[in-house]
């Protein structure tokens, strides 16, 4: 079975639109085939387990590490490891076949350009990175304008990340884009 890392904020407030919208994802991709994978914690992360539990529990799968400030990987969680370092645990996400990024802060900018970056240098395939959300279409322009006009990211290289504005349409891209 597939395997769908979904990278997205701890601070997410379980009462707000995105918590929903990440939540209404997660359950999509386990609708359609998919094992979602998270870092465990809670914000986005549980809301992906959570969308993806609500199909089936075995869907629902957590690369966690070991913090100081987070004890338990989210209630949602069926299957889980738990790393001692961020470089492991990013390593073995690099295993799932497509990511999608949902908005987060340093972690999840972290988790895509380290993503990014492997495919870039062929360390592993090339995989669908799907970013939703106004936050990352400013990245993309960022990248436009200061990597790829002086020449320290090609326009092919640009085409590795997918950027759509809303989750409905990062599903039906990760589903056309598995056919």
């Amino acid at each position: 079975m597939k395997k769908v890392a979904i990278f997205g904020s701890s601070r997410t407030d379980p009462d707000s639109k995105l918590y929903d919208a990440v939540e209404r994802l997660g359950k999509r991709c386990a609708q359609t085939g998919w094992i979602v994978v998270t870092g465990g914690g809670p914000g986005t992360m549980e809301a992906a387990n959570k969308g993806a539990a609500s199909v089936d529990l075995t869907r629902s799968e957590a690369e966690a590490i070991y913090l100081p400030f987070e004890e338990a990987v989210n209630q949602y969680v069926y299957d889980f490891t738990k790393h001692d370092d961020f470089f492991t645990r990013l390593d073995t996400f690099s295993n799932c076949d497509a990511f999608i990024v949902t908005p987060g802060g340093i972690g999840t900018l972290l988790e895509m350009a380290m993503i990014y970056q492997l495919i870039q240098v062929n360390h592993i395939e090339q995989k669908p990175i799907i970013c939703v959300g106004r936050m990352w279409r400013t990245l993309k322009d960022w990248l436009e304008e200061e990597m790829v006009e002086n020449g320290f990211l090609s326009n092919k290289e640009m085409d590795y990340v997918h950027y759509v504005d809303r989750f409905g349409e990062a599903t039906a891209l990760l589903e056309h884009l598995n056919k």
